[in-house]
């Protein structure tokens, strides 16, 4: 089965989600906001993991972090995808920096994001994992 990996900018907490660490951020994700956006860009019969660009979590949205180099290689080491996405300029500024190829892809939580650009991302992908 193919894996895709979706790499996200940071995690930060809210009043809603108050993220301590990466595992809890993870069972939250898909409840979130830019969780359901990115559900709707990821392809059926896939296997999907999703990381951040940096594994610091900020104290708000306004929170912005670099791309951490030596965690990105360590997430992609440990998922071993076929495909890589890089959501938002940040996490595609951590791919091109390692020289990996990715594809490019807006952040979920892109306000100008529609469902008919997530529908056409799903079917690229699709075809990109051979699952059409």
């Amino acid at each position: 089965m193919t894996i895709i990996l979706y790499i996200l900018q940071n995690a930060y907490k809210s009043q809603r989600y108050q993220f301590k660490n990466d595992e809890e951020w993870h069972r939250e994700l898909l409840a979130s906001y830019s969780g359901k956006r990115l559900s709707e860009m990821i392809p059926e019969n896939v296997d999907f993991r999703v990381v951040n660009a940096s594994p610091e979590i900020g104290d708000s949205a306004d929170s912005v972090f670099s791309p951490d180099k030596k965690h990105l290689k360590n997430m992609i080491k440990k998922h071993s995808p076929d495909i890589v996405c890089a959501c938002g300029k940040i996490a595609q500024k951590g791919c091109y920096d390692l020289g990996i190829e990715f594809v490019p892809l807006p952040h979920p939580a892109w306000r100008q994001l529609s469902k008919d650009i997530t529908n056409r991302i799903q079917e690229n992908l699709s075809e990109m994992a051979g699952v059409l």
